[in-house]
């Protein structure tokens, strides 16, 4: 297959062109967030020859709200824990024209908080340490497969693979180029990173707040870093919101008050891009297959798994195509797609049905926000959790008939 990009790709002259390999290398690696990144340092730990493609130069501002929940905080190496600028212990759910508010608190982080920019930036200088070599503002323009091996084509010229991972996000070029004719399904989403008051600040320290009703189908949030606070707005309705007036509306009814606001909008894959997400040479990882949390849209731990697990699986399969893309594609259905699949149960009540969403915000509220953090924070996963439901609503309904008999 052979492919090109369009014209537009940024233009990376201040690089210095690629000193010439003839041998390609075992693993090219296209984006250098934290799902390429994740694969290249493991593939690169590995013993796998391996190189990191990053269309920008590094480094570089990444559109987020920035919230690292606990399983992704789990996967993260040690040496990239810095990059974590605040620990938030509270998470706070509320429907705010319900009257309804339900605090949860954690003894672990149920979500930290970094900027973009800090955390892509460790991990690709950790997957350069390990062996990977690190192409800042190197876009991939052109993709063909043959004779055994992928030569992508660059500005800096080209780069041959026996395998490559596309990392690029969802709306990056890579999966195009290499026969996807679907994008992952998206939803917008836009967020300010606002500058507030330290009184402003320090009161909302340790606590990450989620706003239901804000907009339809979609939430709010606000999440406290370093200096600032990242505030937001997401629908899973594309077209049907003024997301832009409900974020400023929010603001103002939480009281936020901004000294300066930096907007900034993207997209959020939420659903897998569909078809097989490995194919040939070419595997998926991260945005650009799609693995994002449908119920609340988180995808950096998705990033991180999916990076290390299309690394394990070239290391374990020996640059075997015949086995290398059918094996990833079993791993994921078994571990990630198995789990998304189970908070897409979830997703669907909360974002398709409101009515059952508040009945359920009403009858089970405080256990269900608090099965939500625990999800979040790592202690236990949605697989888990929906198999508890039907134990948790019985309990629910005989509740009162227990406290008669104890009364």
């Amino acid at each position: 297959m052979t492919a090109t990009a369009p014209s537009d790709a940024p233009d990376p002259s201040p690089a210095p062109p690629a000193p010439r390999r003839d041998a390609p290398w075992d693993v090219a690696v296209v984006g250098a967030g934290p799902a390429g990144a994740t694969a290249a340092r493991e593939a690169a730990r590995a013993g796998l020859t391996t190189v990191l493609l990053e269309r920008a130069p590094l480094p570089r501002y990444k559109t987020c709200g920035g919230g690292l929940v606990g399983r992704a905080l789990d996967l993260l190496p040690d040496a990239a824990t810095d990059a974590v600028e605040r620990r938030c212990h509270t998470a706070t759910l509320v429907l705010p024209g319900r009257g309804l508010e339900f605090p949860t608190r954690r003894e672990r982080p149920i979500i930290c908080t970094v900027m973009r920019a800090t955390l892509d930036g460790r991990l690709a200088e950790l997957a350069a340490k390990a062996g990977a070599d690190l192409r800042p503002a190197c876009p991939v323009v052109g993709l063909a497969e043959r004779d055994g091996h992928v030569t992508l084509a660059t500005p800096r010229g080209e780069v041959r693979a026996r395998f490559v991972v596309a990392a690029d996000g969802a709306g990056g070029p890579t999966a195009r180029l290499a026969g996807w004719e679907r994008p992952p399904a998206l939803i917008p989403a836009i967020e300010h990173e606002v500058a507030v008051a330290p009184d402003d600040l320090a009161g909302r320290a340790d606590t990450c707040r989620f706003d239901f009703g804000v907009v339809p189908a979609g939430y709010a949030w606000v999440f406290p870093k370093r200096d600032h606070l990242s505030a937001g707005v997401l629908t899973t309705r594309p077209g049907r919101v003024d997301l832009k007036a409900a974020l400023a509306g929010y603001l103002e009814a939480s009281g936020i008050r901004p000294l300066k606001v930096e907007p900034h909008g993207h997209r959020i894959p939420v659903a897998p891009r569909p078809g097989p997400l490995a194919r040939g040479r070419v595997l998926l990882a991260g945005d650009a297959a799609g693995l994002a949390d449908p119920l609340t849209l988180e995808g950096i731990s998705y990033a991180l798994a999916s990076g290390a697990l299309a690394a394990r699986v070239l290391a374990e399969t020996g640059g075997d195509p015949h086995h290398a893309a059918p094996l990833y594609r079993r791993r994921l259905g078994e571990t990630l797609l198995a789990e998304l699949a189970a908070a897409r149960w979830f997703a669907r009540i909360l974002y398709d049905h409101s009515r059952a969403a508040t009945w359920g915000f009403h009858w089970l509220g405080r256990e269900g926000c608090d099965a939500v953090a625990a999800v979040m924070a790592g202690e236990t996963t949605y697989r888990e959790t929906l198999a508890r439901v039907p134990g948790l609503v019985l309990g629910r309904l005989l509740w009162p008939f227990g406290r008669r008999r104890g009364a």
